[in-house]
């Protein structure tokens, strides 16, 4: 199982229960899916640097650019930083 810890610039953290995969969607890596979520979720570009799409693709998370983002284990441990770099 895998979870989305989010520190945001006030330094409040948040957890989301991803489950048992996500998929990222990265600006930079991905820009047809990137500007097609962008479009979707009508968020400034400006502002998100990418996605994570989890529960069977039918949720999908934006990620913000002033925040820092850790998908972390079951056992809490970090298994991918996907902070804006």
């Amino acid at each position: 199982m895998f979870v989305l810890r989010r520190i945001t610039s006030q330094n409040v953290e948040s957890n989301t229960v991803l489950g048992e995969y996500y998929v990222l969607i990265d600006a930079e890596r991905n820009q047809d899916d990137f500007s097609k979520s962008i479009d979707f979720m009508k968020c400034d570009k400006n502002d998100v640097y990418g996605f994570i799409s989890h529960n069977s693709g039918n949720k999908l998370i934006p990620l913000y650019k002033k925040s820092a983002y850790f998908v972390m284990t079951e056992s809490g441990k970090t298994f991918a930083n996907v902070s804006f770099k």
